[in-house]
C-alpha cells in the first residue's frame, strides 16, 4: 500500500469549486456526444464538475483514492497508470490535475496526443515551471497548438509555486501559441553558432545589424542571402523563423549594405 502523502508523490487534490470553475472557463461546449477523461482523477474533482449528460471516465493509480472517485462521482474510474492502463472507448478530451512530476506529464501528454483525435483537447493544471524552458515548450508545440494562462497558486492552500492551466490542442494544421511569448526565439538562438548568440546577447547598439555585418565580414564582405541565413541558422530551427526576417530588414538599411544581384547584398560599412 501507498502510503506517502499525495503532496510527496506531487499529488495537490483540486478544490471542488476550482475544478467546476475550469470547466465552465474552457469546457462549456461539452456533449453527450463527447467522452472525457480525467487521467489522474485522484478523488474525482473534475469528474465531479462535468456536466451529467456527458460520459466522463476517471483513471487513478491509487486504489483508495479511486474507490473515493467512484463513490462521490457514480462515475467508472479504473484502477491504474493512465500511462499503460488498457482506455476501452476514445476520449475526445482529456482534463485533470496532473502529478507535478516531469516524467509523469510528458508521459501522459505522449499517451494523450495518441488517444485523442484531431482537435481533441487535453487541458491540465501544471505547475508553471513545467512550461519554463524553450526546448520543453517547442517540443510540445510541435505536436499541440499550446494556450496557457495563470492560475493562482493559492488554489491549492500549502503550494509554494506558480500554476497555470494549460490547454493543449491536437492539431493537424501549423501551431500556434497563446500566452508564451519568446519561446521561439530563445530556443532558436540558443541554437545558433557562438559568436552570433554571443553577439545577440552581450552586444551593443542593434545587435541584428552586428550580426549580418559581422557574417558578411566572415563572407568577404559579399554574399547571397542563402549563405547569410547559412551562417545565422541554429540547429533544429523552428518553424516560425523570424530571425530570417531580422536579417532581410537588417539588410535593406541603405546606409549600412548594398544589394549587388538577386537576393545578393554587401557591406557599406568601412572595413
Amino acid at each position: 500500500m501507498n502510503t506517502k502523502a499525495p503532496a510527496a508523490l506531487g499529488q495537490w487534490m483540486t478544490p471542488r469549486w476550482g475544478a467546476l470553475a475550469i470547466v465552465e472557463r474552457h469546457y462549456s461546449r461539452l456533449a453527450s456526444t463527447d467522452l472525457v477523461i480525467e487521467p489522474t482523477c485522484g478523488d474525482g474533482a473534475f469528474l465531479a464538475a462535468i456536466p451529467a449528460d456527458v460520459p466522463a471516465i476517471g483513471v487513478e493509480i491509487d486504489p483508495a483514492l479511486a474507490d473515493q472517485a467512484r463513490t462521490r462521482t457514480g462515475r467508472k474510474v479504473i484502477t491504474g497508470d493512465f500511462r499503460t492502463v488498457a482506455i476501452p472507448d476514445r476520449p475526445t478530451h482529456l482534463i485533470g490535475n496532473l502529478p507535478f512530476v516531469a516524467t509523469t506529464i510528458e508521459g501522459i501528454l505522449r499517451c494523450a496526443f495518441e488517444l485523442l483525435p484531431n482537435e481533441g483537447t487535453a487541458g491540465f493544471i501544471l505547475p508553471a515551471y513545467a512550461l519554463q524552458t524553450s526546448s520543453v515548450v517547442i517540443r510540445y508545440a510541435s505536436r499541440w497548438n499550446l494556450a496557457v494562462e495563470l492560475l493562482p497558486r493559492t488554489l491549492f492552500g500549502r503550494l509554494s509555486k506558480p500554476l497555470v492551466f494549460a490547454m493543449f490542442t491536437k492539431a493537424a494544421e501549423r501551431r500556434v501559441m497563446v500566452g508564451l511569448a519568446l519561446f521561439e526565439e530563445s530556443f532558436d538562438i540558443e541554437r545558433m553558432p557562438k559568436p552570433v548568440r554571443e553577439t545577440l546577447e552581450r552586444g551593443t547598439g542593434s545587435v541584428w545589424l552586428a550580426v549580418v555585418d559581422r557574417v558578411l565580414r566572415d563572407l568577404n564582405g559579399e554574399a547571397g542571402l542563402d549563405a547569410i541565413y547559412g551562417s545565422i541558422a541554429p540547429r533544429r530551427p523552428t518553424q516560425n523563423q523570424y530571425w530570417r526576417a531580422k536579417v532581410r530588414q537588417v539588410l535593406q538599411q541603405p546606409q549600412h549594405f548594398t544589394r549587388t544581384g538577386p537576393a545578393r547584398y554587401a557591406r557599406r560599412i568601412a572595413a
